[in-house]
């Protein structure tokens, strides 16, 4: 079919390609270029996708002579920013894996280039799309829970060294997971969609106070791995995020 929505792909790590995948399967898109700062004969998995122009440049892709609408960037948290506004930038929308950034004022520039180039930032929190999460969305909007007081957010997972991957030699981060510059940290890799749905649920909080620790990644990770989070609602009620990465072998909760 003609007009199709033009796609390229920021980061060819496991979400890059199923971006990448997503876009190929849509028979309203096309899948155009693709970049990653390791060379193609680095990475597993490209061969699906030999149809579109490859780069390990950002500047080169978004300067060649391609018919691009749309930039999905699924890259490293801490590359994000730069990322986007170079994109926007150069005119085309952005697709942003969370988190949008690793700070505040990180993310405003974001929205301001996009204001000032008229174009869209999406970024991606899918949980919101998800049937429980619509279904609970639909009965607050209704009020038949009545009046909500207090909110709990319990998210208690693992992330061991499976999945930082320390280098023996020195227990440091062996990938950019577990990094302070490039993760962020586990409110921003792991729980960043509880929070969002937290906000899309029950609006904006204040008078936030916080406790953390690092229990079981004091080598592995530049950041806490624990905390308690108590805050209050600006619209009325309390409420309080319990959340860990220390938890034993495989994750066990996540609720609101």
């Amino acid at each position: 079919m003609g007009n199709k929505v033009k796609f390229a792909v920021v980061g060819c790590g496991h979400i890059g390609k199923r971006h990448a995948a997503m876009i190929q399967n849509n028979a309203e898109s096309e899948l155009v270029a693709m970049f990653d700062v390791l060379p193609k004969s680095k990475l597993k998995g490209m061969e699906q996708f030999e149809d579109a122009a490859f780069f390990t440049s950002i500047d080169e892709m978004l300067s060649a002579n391609l018919e691009i609408d749309v930039v999905n960037i699924a890259s490293p948290n801490g590359f994000h920013e730069e990322q986007a506004l170079k994109v926007l930038k150069a005119g085309k929308h952005v697709v942003i894996e969370k988190p949008m950034a690793l700070t505040k004022a990180g993310c405003e520039k974001i929205i301001f280039k996009a204001l000032q180039n008229s174009k869209q930032v999406f970024c991606v929190m899918q949980n919101r799309y998800s049937p429980p999460s619509v279904w609970l969305k639909d009965i607050l909007k209704e009020g038949k829970l009545g009046k909500i007081f207090m909110v709990q957010i319990n998210c208690y997972w693992n992330r061991d060294d499976r999945y930082y991957k320390p280098d023996p030699q020195t227990g440091r981060p062996g990938t950019w997971h577990g990094t302070k510059d490039l993760d962020g940290g586990t409110l921003f890799t792991q729980f960043s969609h509880f929070l969002d749905l937290m906000y899309w649920y029950f609006g904006d909080i204040t008078n936030i106070q916080a406790k953390l620790r690092d229990f079981t990644h004091e080598k592995t990770t530049d950041f806490e791995d624990s905390g308690f989070v108590s805050f209050d609602f600006v619209d009325g009620g309390i409420g309080s995020l319990n959340y860990s990465t220390a938890v034993w072998d495989k994750n066990l909760e996540s609720s609101i």
